[in-house]
């Protein structure tokens, strides 16, 4: 296992939370309630997996969920190839270290002590690659100060989500937050709870969650270009008067995919995430890698963030307006990427419609040719063998002509590089396909 710091990661990364067993361990599901809860879970996994270029996720995390256990160790390749990137305390340098100094603590004997966890802890140790390490002491700070900061200012989004709940929250909570040495989540669910206002515990409870979160993600170095949406199970929108929230998903569907479809006029099935199994996701992440489909993507979302003015001196956590005005901007700046991609995607469906036709020539010039990987090669190849030598050569040379006069034309109409967004939109829809023509 190479243990390597959160920067040295592929930028485009994600720091995953949806496997806390915190958010769904504090209720007695029934059993179609929890395989609804794991397909949540999966589609989420998928979707980060086909669009970020890695998904971190904490240690405790692995350990102690059964449900991400149960989901993620049943395919090795996540680990094995290092698009799931545990994180790990720096002072550790192994899973069943970490679980070791775990089980040291008679309190965490319930999560950690099961037969399972040790055998969870064995199997990471054996099968992860990659491992990224943090700082608990810098993490357990820096959540306190900004607690403490988001109480007190009132432009936070926290003060917004309280006026917006006409909540009055006493001064002396944020200095009791302060006072507490190694702030913890449960520490602030206490100081909320001893106000006896339950929209007060409500909001900050859940506000603490959230900053509990993204500390881990600072930690980490991947806390994204949308935190607040992609760190809870929870919409913080609700909190602050129902608007609609912005995600990482709606942004890939609801913006991207709008505007493939709409510039394109093709179909994008919006099931493809139960369609895909995880390891039709694995495939096509080294694809959406190869073909820098993440860099372009992501890239995209930093710079019109980058664009824009924000009330925290952090840029990490954006108000409802701000998210409005990132939406419509992001909007602009997709749409401006997939048309410009148009022509090289044009050029290239054409460039592939010659293919097919030359294939199909093939097919009927030489009998039993079987599957073409280049149906000129086979044509002019096939002909060579039957003895027209002189007649494949003339064939290979207006072929030739034929290509170089259609890349030609097409190439002016282009000055785009090949089409990255788009020619991965499409590798998505072919692994759709084959899966509904597979039957699988």
């Amino acid at each position: 296992m190479k243990l390597v710091s959160g920067d040295s990661l592929h930028g485009s990364r994600v720091y995953l939370t949806v496997f806390d067993r915190v958010t769904y361990s504090q209720v007695a599901w029934s059993e179609q309630e929890v395989k609804d809860i794991c397909r949540s879970l999966e589609r989420n996994l998928k979707f980060v997996v086909l669009i970020k270029g890695h998904v971190v996720i904490a240690a405790s995390h692995l350990l102690e969920s059964e449900l991400a256990q149960e989901i993620l160790l049943r395919h090795p390749r996540l680990f094995t190839e290092g698009v799931v990137v545990p994180a790990l305390r720096s002072e550790f340098s192994s899973f069943e270290g970490f679980l070791d100094a775990k089980l040291e603590v008679p309190r965490n004997a319930a999560e950690y002590g099961r037969p399972e966890t040790r055998a969870t802890a064995k199997a990471l140790d054996g099968m992860v690659a990659l491992a990224t390490c943090w700082d608990v002491s810098r993490t357990s700070s820096w959540f306190q100060q900004r607690m403490v900061a988001d109480l007190r200012d009132e432009g936070s989004l926290l003060r917004s989500c309280l006026r917006q709940k006409r909540v009055l929250i006493a001064p002396d909570v944020a200095d009791r937050i302060a006072d507490v040495p190694q702030l913890s989540r449960g520490d602030v669910y206490q100081i909320a709870k001893d106000t006896q206002d339950k929209r007060v515990w409500d909001v900050l409870s859940n506000y603490a969650d959230f900053i509990y979160y993204l500390s881990g993600a600072k930690a980490v170095q991947s806390e994204g270009v949308l935190p607040q949406e992609n760190l809870l199970d929870f919409s913080l929108s609700d909190m602050a008067g129902g608007k609609t929230s912005l995600s990482d998903m709606e942004v890939f569907f609801k913006i991207f995919v709008d505007l493939v479809k709409s510039a394109t006029h093709s179909h994008f099935p919006v099931e493809v995430l139960d369609a895909l199994s995880i390891e039709d996701v694995l495939d096509l992440h080294r694809v959406a890698i190869d073909e820098a489909f993440t860099e372009k993507y992501h890239r995209i979302q930093e710079k019109t963030k980058e664009g824009l003015s924000l009330q925290d001196p952090e840029r990490l956590v954006l108000l409802m307006h701000e998210l409005e005005q990132y939406e419509h901007d992001l909007r602009a700046q997709y749409r401006r990427a997939v048309e410009a991609e148009l022509p090289g995607h044009l050029r290239d469906q054409t460039v592939s419609s010659v293919g097919e036709l030359l294939n199909a020539i093939a097919s009927l010039l030489i009998p039993g040719y079987g599957i073409p990987g280049d149906a000129r090669d086979i044509l002019v190849s096939g002909l060579s063998l039957a003895g027209g030598r002189r007649l494949s050569a003339s064939i290979q040379q207006r072929i030739d002509g034929c290509v170089r006069a259609l890349r030609a034309v097409t190439d002016r109409h282009s000055m785009q590089a090949h089409p990255v967004l788009l020619r991965f939109m499409q590798d998505i829809c072919r692994k759709y396909s084959e899966k509904l023509l597979g039957g699988s």
